[in-house]
């Protein structure tokens, strides 16, 4: 039989069974059961820290790793952790910043440290258990099962959209919450893999004061979360597993090597594509936008392209294309301007289709202007009108 088959044993379904019954036991039971206060603050550090004890004591392996490596990732998860943190503050200089919403007095910082230590435990020595205990040599595909079970049982369940939600509301769920949570949890299932349960709540606890322990936090934009909760994480997995699998030696069933190149175009592709994302919602000046209707005929076509370049609403002037938000609607307008005029602090466009008979019914607010329309990309959204019709 492979050396590399599934050794789920009694004890390993044990540990998932009590893990899933913890989440389920805090999330769902103990509110019903106890006040806010008590079922937060009391109930889930408790039942976190018996099945941190209950774990710990059934001594899992310290992970695959030599003893020099698992020091090595216990420095790399802080490193990784901090620079996470740096790119999130740097994205709060881009955006903004707002005040933590954690106690700062003493009795509330001791709650909330109990609160996450009881936790980050708890979870963390659940992972490096159920991780150990299943294979027999390093396996990428496990960590990513673990990694993937970890983040169901960690999701912010409350937050998700209904079922018949918008497609940009669960574009705005799943780039704020869904795929950091995701690349969190990845990270911290190799760094599990190879260094034990301690890489991974070095990485994942120092996330965590920043989090709960700043008294002032970036307040970012669901863009600005998805790259600075997805980009180092993500890049970070491909590194510990391209520089754990060159300390391979001794460990039965030695993965071949990776070429040495190939974390570094990880993290150039990684980054491009969160760049690309970025272009593509408006992050930068410019954004790309589809036309699906045919009003601006015949300067613009349905299927193609355009280009947006943001602009202050009161350099703009009559005869030029802008792409502004109409109420309502989940699609941008772009029309032309037939006349522009300010009354206060308020600029109105009045504005129309080159197609269109008439002006549109409504005056376009300049505070709903998206910008100038500054280039056209024939029949290069055909693709995207495809897949909308498909899904939505």
């Amino acid at each position: 039989m492979s050396r590399n088959r599934l050794r789920l044993s009694r004890g390993w379904l044990l540990v998932l069974a009590l893990t899933v019954g913890c989440v389920g036991f805090c999330n769902l039971l103990a509110p019903r059961l106890f006040s806010g206060f008590v079922a937060a603050y009391v109930a889930q550090p408790i039942a976190w820290m018996l099945l941190f004890v209950y774990v710990y004591r059934r001594f899992p392996r310290p992970g695959l790793g030599k003893r020099s490596l698992r020091v090595k990732l216990l420095k790399i998860a802080a490193a990784l952790a901090l620079c996470q943190i740096y790119l999130m503050v740097v994205a709060g200089l881009l955006d903004k910043f707002g005040r933590s919403p954690n106690s700062f007095k003493l009795s509330g910082i001791i709650i909330n440290l109990i609160f996450v230590t009881s936790g980050l435990l708890a979870v963390e020595f659940s992972r490096n258990y159920l991780m150990a205990n299943s294979l027999r040599r390093p396996s990428n595909s496990v960590a990513i099962a673990i990694a993937v079970l970890f983040t169901g049982l960690l999701l912010p369940w409350k937050q998700f959209p209904a079922l018949d939600s918008g497609l940009e509301t669960w574009a705005r769920f799943s780039g704020s919450t869904l795929f950091p949570v995701m690349a969190e949890n990845l990270l911290a299932s190799f760094l599990c893999m190879w260094g034990g349960a301690w890489p991974a709540i070095a990485y994942r606890g120092t996330l965590a004061a920043f989090n709960w322990f700043c008294p002032v936090l970036p307040n970012l934009n669901w863009a600005l979360k998805t790259l600075t909760g997805t980009l180092v994480p993500t890049v970070g997995a491909v590194f510990v597993y391209e520089s754990c699998s060159m300390n391979m030696k001794g460990i039965p069933g030695r993965q071949k090597k990776i070429k040495p190149g190939q974390a570094v175009n990880w993290a150039i592709t990684s980054a491009l594509a969160v760049i690309l994302v970025w272009f593509a919602i408006g992050v930068f000046p410019i954004r790309p936008l589809v036309i699906y209707s045919g009003s601006m005929r015949p300067t613009i076509d349905v299927g193609d392209v355009v280009i947006v370049a943001k602009r202050n609403p009161r350099l703009l002037h009559a005869g030029e294309v802008i792409a502004f938000r109409v109420p309502d609607s989940p699609v941008p307008t772009v029309h032309r301007i037939l006349a522009a005029r300010t009354e206060g602090s308020d600029r109105l466009f009045t504005t129309k289709g080159d197609a269109n008979a008439n002006p549109d019914s409504g005056q376009a607010l300049g505070d709903n202007v998206i910008g100038k329309v500054v280039l056209v990309i024939p029949k290069a959204g055909w693709a995207s009108i495809a897949l909308r019709e498909l899904f939505v």
